[in-house]
């Protein structure tokens, strides 16, 4: 397939468009000049400013046509730049600069110059020749918001920020008001930035070619001395991010457009919350508490500070009253080091960290049914899908990136299904939401399958093929009442049906789940549960399809697979067989690992409640801030007689240690994140560590040292060096590099030759051999049992956009301004029975205490439902949640919490 620029012929590829077409050819992205495209968005075709001459033979008549919407086609003779075509250009251009600051079509000293202002230097500046009209040159600057700015003087009516609002993030928050001269870009209902509803998502920022939209950073005209890619530290998505550098600062960020995960788009925190990390309250010195005060101390003081004790708990106790917590938050590399301290140096397997506590029953779930705990597919499979099955999980405020693109492909007619107590803002565009009780998603999935078995909608060739158990799964769920689950789960059993019949229907089902689904006392029931609908619909191993696990924090994934773990080791291999034993020692270059399996989190503050547990080594958590039932965790805390924690900020649970330890933040050192499509990504070091702080890997190295292990990487932390080492203990990750990585990662598993896997179980082959079906009844919690009649409402907690988990970084940035406090969602006539008024505090309670908080009318949740979030110690909400957990795995159950609220 040939086409023909300035009539030399060349190959071009099919649905390619003319403009595409040149670029590419010329390996040029300006080849032709552009004022209304952007390659993220669909063209639009409005400026012609990429107008072209096209003739059908050579030397043929030619015809004027937009380059960026036309497709290129067999045997079309292209000319990109006649003198025809120049003045065109130069002529829209002129037209454009009626209504356009003269002051603005050069570059400001100092700054880079705007994409328009790059177009006026490529096609010349015109004479202008037409008089000037009534412009919108006197609309005032909207500087309300503590992120974006705009200045409509400098706008060129190229609706880019508009298309960028809808088609990126699917907000439809900007629009264009008025005619003529007086066509401008309005603000929700023509207000500002700050009063409307927008995300601070920054798009129509960075899609502005001029500079009628920026930031507070100008991060868009920063002549920066460096730009660094590296990989967001906020959520599972894993979006890369180039971070401008001046004089060893931060000073704004950008969205690269190549990379895949994110495709030059980004949240507010990742864009614009970066300000926490040269903080005044940033830790920049080690400090040991002293008579009950924290006092400076050397890095030398505080290691040996720290390895005397833990030898001397060790030799009188044993190394089993040792216990760590390692962190979502450090890189792979570091949890891997992390880990191989408390089992090499320390000598026990009491190792764990949030990945358990938020997705452990995810992993044991899909273990359980497919042989490996991880996403099936890849987000970017969304584009390839029939039908989204959105289960437990808000991603629009969770994981926004990815959460804007299933909220796309909703708004684009998707099938979509959403299971939440929450009418979220996906449940209000979905076609069926499913609204249940908190704590009845065993109910609710075994109603789907009900359905699906009776309706005959089940893929037996797949099943027959590919799985075992299936006839046992099948007779449990035909033989329930549905009757009865209806009015358990509050969700009309003719709208469930529905649901599952456009579900099974579909081609291809996607699944994909959050907090929501395994924050429960059935949270690895309902893992299983959800794998066999995809496993009884043939809903896995293709693109489009799965069972894909939306990530909490940043290296969710990562942690897990680097075995933070206290029953796996790195690789997710069983620490309680000999053999794997012997396979670790035989790595880590030791005569023997310990023996036993190690406490989890909950057991661990249980064990220094009974006096069993000693010292607890802390990475990057805030225990106390954020795992359920604060006053019990402070009571063993109480008990312990070392406490050391690493971290950016005094917290929580800093204030409770013994020894803390500051680290960098992930701007200032190497590594690597597996985001939730388990794809390894590079963190590439922006700038020296602040103060005097250290990397999480460093300091672990330094302090096995201290211990008698020597790490075999060298005393100096080096990222790609332990890379190596991880790669040759964790089979899925052998051909893992620091180069083979580049600029968009790799997914496991990672063959010898580098090559990755995009999806997993391809055609049936489950990593086990063999899918497996599971089936279960409904089990009421005992939060619900012990507590409910005390206790009438159900509080369920989830997360903002704004803030991340306890928002030790996002408080310390102007997302605190956006949202600076946590409010509680009651529903009006629950608040209004007792008498209390929208925005009154009240006292939420339960079992285990009582916190103050205002209230927020809400009809997104059902009466006797209450919800609220997690972000602010002001409030710690964690001292009325309870100690109920997964079966399984132990995961707290911070969806169903019994409490009651009264006004003060």
């Amino acid at each position: 397939m040939k086409a023909y620029i300035n009539n030399i012929a060349y190959d071009y590829i099919q649905n390619e468009t003319i403009l595409e077409f040149v670029k590419r050819i010329e390996n040029n992205k300006n080849a032709i000049p552009t004022m209304c495209q952007d390659d993220r968005l669909e063209n639009f075709g409005s400026c012609r400013v990429c107008s072209v001459e096209v003739a059908r033979e050579k030397d043929g008549l030619t015809k004027t046509m937009a380059s960026c919407h036309t497709p290129i086609s067999e045997g079309l003779y292209i000319y990109p730049n006649t003198e025809k075509i120049k003045r065109l250009r130069k002529n829209i251009v002129e037209l454009v600069l009626t209504d356009y600051p003269a002051d603005k079509i050069f570059p400001s000293e100092n700054k880079k110059a705007t994409p328009f202002q790059q177009t006026i230097a490529q096609i010349g500046i015109p004479n202008i020749r037409y008089p000037k009209g009534k412009t919108h040159l006197d609309i005032l600057p909207d500087r309300a918001h503590p992120y974006i700015k705009s200045d409509l003087s400098q706008c060129i009516n190229c609706f880019r920020c508009v298309r960028s609002c809808e088609e990126i993030q699917g907000e439809l928050i900007l629009g264009m008001s008025g005619r003529g001269f007086a066509t401008n870009i309005i603000k929700g209902f023509d207000t500002t930035f700050d009063e409307s509803a927008c995300v601070s998502c920054g798009a129509c920022v960075q899609t502005c070619p001029t500079e009628a939209l920026t930031d507070k950073f100008e991060t868009k005209t920063l002549i920066a001395d460096k730009t660094v890619r590296t990989t967001c530290t906020y959520c599972g998505v894993g979006c890369q991010l180039d971070v401008s550098v001046i004089d060893g600062k931060i000073r704004g960020i950008q969205a690269p457009e190549t990379a895949e995960v994110n495709q030059g788009h980004t949240c507010l925190k990742g864009r614009f919350a970066f300000q926490f990390y040269d903080h005044p309250d940033r830790l920049r010195e080690p400090m040991i508490k002293k008579n009950g005060k924290f006092e400076k101390v050397t890095w030398d003081e505080a290691y040996d500070f720290i390895a005397t004790k833990l030898i001397e708990i060790k030799n009188n106790y044993g190394a089993d009253s040792i216990g760590g917590i390692s962190s979502s938050r450090a890189t792979n590399e570091e949890n891997y080091l992390m880990q191989k301290m408390i089992r090499v140096a320390v000598g026990t397997n009491n190792i764990d960290g949030c990945a358990r506590v938020c997705h452990a029953p995810t992993a044991y779930g899909m273990q359980k049914s497919f042989g490996t705990g991880a996403a099936t597919n890849s987000i970017e499979d969304l584009n390839q899908t029939d039908a989204i099955f959105l289960f437990g999980a808000n991603p629009v405020k969770g994981h926004p990136v990815t959460g804007a693109k299933i909220k796309q492909a909703f708004m684009k007619g998707v099938t979509s299904i959403v299971v939440d107590p929450i009418k979220t803002s996906l449940a209000e565009l979905a076609d069926y939401h499913l609204q249940i009780r908190p704590g009845t998603n065993v109910a609710i999935l075994n109603m789907i399958a009900h359905y699906i078995i009776k309706e005959k909608l089940v893929n037996q060739h797949f099943i027959d093929s590919y799985t075992e158990k299936y006839q046992e799964f099948k007779k449990h769920v035909e033989t329930l009442d549905m009757n009865e689950l209806e009015t358990l789960t509050g969700v009309s059993k003719e709208l469930v049906k529905n649901a599952a019949i456009a579900y099974a229907k579909a081609n291809r089902a996607m699944e994909f789940h959050g907090l929501g689904v395994t924050e429960h006392f059935q949270g690895s029931k309902t893992v299983m549960l959800l794998s066999n609908l995809a496993m009884m619909t043939g809903n896995i191993g293709r693109n489009g399809v799965g069972l894909n696990p939306l990530r909490g924090q940043n290296n969710v994934q990562g942690a897990a697979d680097m075995g933070v773990q206290p029953h796996q080791g790195a690789g997710y291999m069983d620490i309680n067989k000999p053999e794997i034993q012997d396979y670790y020692a035989k790595k880590y270059g030791v005569l023997k690992m310990p023996e036993h399996e190690g406490l989890k989190i909950p057991q661990m503050l249980d064990a220094a409640i009974d006096g069993k547990l000693k010292a607890l080594y802390i990475m990057g958590e805030d225990t106390i801030m954020t795992d359920p039932n604060t006053n019990h965790s402070i009571k063993a805390f109480e008990k312990l007689e070392l406490i050391v924690v690493q971290e950016l900020f005094m917290t929580a649970t800093t204030e409770m240690a013994d020894v803390v330890l500051p680290a960098s933040s992930y701007f200032e050192k190497n590594g690597t994140f597996t985001n939730g499509e388990r794809r390894v990504q590079r963190v590439n070091k922006v700038i020296e560590p602040i103060g005097n702080t250290k990397p999480d890997g460093q300091i672990i190295i330094d302090i096995m040292s201290r211990l008698g292990y020597n790490q075999p990487t060298g005393l100096t932390y080096d990222a790609a060096k332990v890379i190596t080492e991880i790669a040759d203990v964790i089979p899925f990750m052998k051909g893992l590099t620091w180069e083979r990585l580049g600029e968009n990662g790799l997914q496991w598993p990672i063959n010898e030759d580098g090559t990755d896997t995009p999806m997993l179980h391809i055609d049936g082959h489950f990593k086990k051999g063999i899918g497996t079906f599971h089936h279960f009844d409904f089990e009421e919690t005992p939060e619900i049992v012990s507590h409910g009649k005390k206790y009438p409402f159900i509080l369920t907690t989830g997360r903002e956009l704004e803030h991340y988990n306890s928002g030790t970084m996002t408080r310390r940035t102007d997302n605190q301004i956006i949202l600076p406090k946590d409010v509680l969602e009651v529903h009006p006539r629950d608040a209004k029975e007792k008498g209390i008024k929208d925005n009154e505090i009240v006292r939420i309670f339960s079992e285990r205490g009582s916190v103050n908080i205002p209230i927020k009318y809400s009809k997104n949740v059902k009466k006797g439902i209450l919800r609220t979030t997690f972000h602010q110690p002001e409030v710690f909400i964690n001292i009325i949640t309870g100690s109920v957990g997964d079966k399984e795995t132990l995961t707290p159950e911070y969806k169903v919490v019994a409490v009651d609220f009264e006004r003060i």
